[in-house]
């Protein structure tokens, strides 16, 4: 858990990519936790990795139980999935 907490403040200090690389080092560990995913999640979105974002989100939902981090989950997903179609020329 700390060493996830400080990838998310690695991610304010140096950037998404290095707190992708330290997130993705947990996993291992961390991969049957929801927020792991959705950790995972956040920092792919703002890499502009769309489908592997939404695929992290989709598996944080997936494993999330607590109905309040499930309502949030399920808005993330679709929130990236909207992004994550292309838009028309002109749209």
């Amino acid at each position: 858990m700390v060493l996830l907490n400080r990838a998310v403040a690695t991610r304010f200090v140096l950037g998404p990519a290095p707190a992708l690389d330290e997130v993705e080092r947990l996993g291992d560990r961390l991969a049957g936790y929801h927020l792991w995913h959705a950790t995972r999640a956040d920092l792919l979105a703002a890499l502009d990795r769309r489908s592997e974002a939404v695929a992290a989100a989709e598996r944080a939902l997936d494993l999330a139980t607590n109905p309040a981090e499930r309502e949030l989950m399920s808005r993330r997903v679709g929130e990236l999935r909207r992004r994550e179609r292309p838009r028309r020329p002109g749209a």
